[in-house]
């Protein structure tokens, strides 16, 4: 041994004793260790993973744990803690593990103390694909409208980005990162199918670009009296292609979430972030692990699950506690201004008091917080039957209500009559119609060749279930619809008859 191993190895040795003294977390087999101060003090409790263990500090800050070749070790910050962002603005609550000759690689966090929280908001965005000709798009119609929506938001806002930030483009990245973080919003991210490497044959090396840049794939954070995860629930192959892939979350991932939970009161609101969806109202399909999932958040209060993937609209109940909400994209159709069930591209905002959601909308790119339905008139209202064309004898109004759910109540009012219930049966239901119902403007705009350039497989969504039709009265006038959510938000729209 050469007298600089020994003096290394000396050293070495000192170290860990004067660690082991310090503190009974650390055990001479770890070899990553760190400490967690909050303003300047050690912070007891604390949980720190790696994505395989999950530990928490001791009474003088500190933790330790033996890990194998993992990439980050992250925080679940504490409610009464900032996120910390990095210079752009994004969350920067994990750092790198540096692996080198010494024996046990150090990182600690230092975090700073804010009043915990009582009312926040959740800024959600769905699928903004960016690729390489999307980024003008992406600045001139996406940026400018959510800069102003975010403005009036207030204090006190979070957002994450539920998967596919770009379009099989990792170089992308650093851009989309860079451009988000300038909304002044830490934005957490999801990773999607399109955000993996599609050269890259491997489930676990396909999503290093998306790592480099945002850091793990699942983690936790505290924000007031909730407890927000992300997941990765795609399972990556590319053997046949870039869309060669499963909807599973892992059992890797499952193992930490019942870790990670197990320091959470279960009278925390839970609430999760993943790609594709875990469950769809108006189809079968599914995420293959969802049963197990559910079982790990059952226990709790409320479960709030967010969603992509589908760019369009639709809520899903999975329990009595268990709600999914998965949101039309950003992007719209592959960059036409509708999603594939007529919803406008967008996002939503979800607003949290203590441990209950207390407000949900979606918001249209540049359209008013109010404009949550379309109301087509008969010669129109026709094409929600792709067998039939526009004009064609028709008898009946269609309206389009983009995130109806059945805890919605839809009503009517013929040329200023009192205000009626829509029956049951006014909405149209796909299943019952030869599997298809057709948004009349996306029929329009994706079926007659004005599809976008950039994306021939733009069209129409099928299960299209949150549709209505009425039959007016001979000789109407006027025909108004109010749609009411759950949280006591109104939407009124109303159609005149031009024939009239």
């Amino acid at each position: 041994m050469t007298l600089y191993n020994h003096i290394r190895y000396v050293l070495l040795a000192a170290l860990v004793v004067f660690v082991s003294l310090q503190t009974a977390a650390f055990r001479q087999c770890d070899n990553l260790m760190g400490r967690v101060t909050v303003d300047g003090k050690p912070r007891n409790g604390v949980v720190v993973s790696d994505g395989i263990n999950v530990t928490v500090t001791d009474a003088d800050g500190y933790y330790s744990m033996l890990t194998d070749g993992r990439q980050h070790v992250f925080l679940s910050v504490p409610s009464d803690c900032k996120v910390p962002v990095d210079a752009n603005g994004a969350p920067a609550f994990y750092q790198t593990i540096t692996y080198g000759p010494d024996a046990v690689a150090r990182h600690d966090f230092s975090l700073t103390s804010v009043p915990e929280k009582k009312e926040w908001t959740l800024l959600a965005m769905a699928d903004p694909q960016v690729a390489v000709g999307d980024t003008c798009d992406f600045e001139r119609y996406i940026m400018p409208p959510l800069m102003e929506f975010v403005a009036t938001l207030g204090d006190d806002v979070y957002g994450i980005t539920l998967g596919d930030l770009v379009w099989n483009t990792p170089s992308l990245l650093g851009y989309y990162k860079k451009r988000i973080g300038s909304t002044g919003v830490p934005v957490f991210a999801v990773i999607g199918n399109h955000d993996h490497n599609e050269h890259v044959k491997d489930d676990k090396k396909s999503d290093r670009d998306f790592r480099d840049v945002f850091g793990p794939t699942y983690y936790s954070v505290n924000i007031g009296d909730c407890h927000l995860v992300v997941l990765d629930d795609i399972y990556y192959r590319a053997e046949k292609g870039r869309n060669d892939y499963s909807d599973y979350v892992t059992p890797q991932q499952l193992v930490w979430l019942e870790k990670d939970l197990s320091y959470v009161p279960k009278d925390k609101m839970i609430i999760i972030g993943v790609h594709i969806p875990t469950a769809r109202r108006n189809v079968p399909g599914h995420v293959s692990s969802n049963k197990p999932l559910y079982d790990l958040v059952r226990g709790f209060k409320d479960v709030q699950i967010l969603s992509g993937h589908s760019h369009y609209n639709f809520t899903t109940t999975i329990a009595p506690n268990i709600t999914e909400t998965t949101f039309g994209s950003v992007m719209g159709a592959f960059w036409y201004p509708l999603c594939h069930d007529g919803s406008p591209r967008g996002y939503a905002a979800l607003k949290f008091k203590g441990n209950r959601l207390v407000d949900k909308y979606y918001v249209g790119a540049g359209c008013d917080r109010d404009y949550q339905m379309k109301i087509y008139p008969p010669e129109d209202a026709v094409l929600w039957n792709p067998r039939r064309k526009q004009g064609e004898p028709y008898d009946s109004i269609l309206v389009n209500i983009f995130c109806w759910h059945d805890n919605w109540t839809v009503e009517v009012s013929e040329d200023g009559r009192r205000w009626k219930r829509l029956p049951d049966e006014a909405r149209l239901i796909p299943e019952k119609s030869g599997g298809k119902c057709w948004d009349p403007d996306v029929r329009k705009s994706l079926v007659k060749g004005r599809i976008p350039a950039n994306h021939g497989g733009a069209r129409p969504t099928d299960p299209n279930d949150h549709m209505f039709l009425y039959k007016p009265s001979d000789g109407w006038r006027m025909v108004s619809f109010r749609a009411t959510d759950p949280f006591g938000n109104v939407y009124v729209s109303t159609l005149n008859n031009k024939s009239i």
